[in-house]
């Protein structure tokens, strides 16, 4: 690992925001054909229901919708033409283009669909929408009382460090209270109907308590010691590998495959994984080296640079 090579902190967060737009986008296409029963005029949802999940003084989809008038054009509503706004602003900070403005209309875009209502949030929405925030602040504007190398590690460092708070108190929280230790919660959640999972394990396969409470306890280890990233350089690569490997499992057996895909991205992008140099590839540019490197002139055939050239003392 020690020849591996490392990207500068100025292209973690750009790299960073790249591959979330790509993610954003998926995910609303992958909503696309339930768009409008979950938001629009077809919601499976009274309209007091979703008041009551509205945050106060705020605006959702829901209620700017309400207040639009009736526009149809072919199958294209109100409810997807903000959907396929979305997936443009999306695609655009994956392409780099307009990279201000697709952060800027990904923020308001995802609050109005996930944010404003507690109906449709949960705790992956909110780390996407901080992710888009530390965007538009460290790579739209550059900070007036530092350079733009030292502000650019500003930016990479409070992004580690959100995920850091992120991992411990979850951790925390989980260690309080024996289900975690005993491997209980951990064959609660592979067994909640929460969205379809590409690896089902069955009911007979709870009498391993061991394993079980092996995966709960190796859980707990991983969050707890999540701050030994910043300490520790030589078990970084350890920690960070065993939390994208949990964000896997969570992906295969629960099926929570755009919570898992937006961990497991962050983790890559905010330690500098070696994983992420085969991922992202296409989108890091040729490193400049610090190495002095040695600079030799092309000889030309002329007089002057032949062996010996016109110089008068070699004879």
């Amino acid at each position: 690992m020690r020849n591996e090579v490392q990207l500068s902190t100025d292209t973690r967060l750009p790299i960073m925001l790249r591959g979330l737009g790509l993610l954003l986008s998926l995910d609303m296409w992958r909503l696309w054909p339930d768009l409008s029963m979950l938001f629009g005029q077809g919601i499976f949802l009274d309209q007091h229901s979703i008041s009551w999940q509205q945050r106060p003084g705020t605006l959702s989809i829901h209620t700017l919708i309400a207040h639009l008038p009736e526009y149809t054009l072919a199958s294209l509503e109100w409810i997807h033409f903000f959907g396929l706004l979305y997936i443009i602003c999306g695609l655009a900070l994956f392409f780099d283009h307009y990279r201000s403005a697709a952060m800027l209309g990904l923020i308001i875009l995802h609050y109005l669909f996930f944010i404003a209502n507690y109906t449709w949030s949960y705790g992956a929405d909110y780390l996407v929408q901080t992710g888009l925030f530390f965007g538009v602040i460290f790579c739209c504007f550059k900070g007036s009382w530092l350079p733009n190398d030292k502000w650019a590690t500003l930016g990479a460092t409070i992004f580690r460090l959100q995920l850091t708070v992120v991992y411990f108190f979850a951790g925390l929280g989980k260690a309080i209270g024996p289900t975690w230790w005993n491997g209980e919660a951990v064959w609660k959640a592979i067994q909640q109907p929460l969205a379809p999972a590409l690896f089902t394990i069955p009911q007979s396969a709870q009498q391993f308590t061991a394993i079980w409470a092996g995966l709960g306890i190796a859980t707990l280890l991983f969050e707890l010691g999540y701050p030994l990233l910043w300490i520790n350089r030589r078990i970084r690569i350890y920690i960070s590998t065993g939390i994208i490997l949990m964000h896997l499992c969570i992906a295969l057996t629960m099926g929570l495959i755009h919570f898992s895909s937006l961990m497991i991205w962050y983790n890559l992008c905010a330690w500098d994984h070696p994983l992420l140099h085969c991922i992202a590839k296409p989108m890091i540019k040729p490193l400049e080296t610090t190495e002095p490197t040695l600079q030799v002139r092309t000889a030309t055939a002329d007089l002057d640079t032949r062996e010996g050239g016109n110089n008068k003392h070699i004879k």
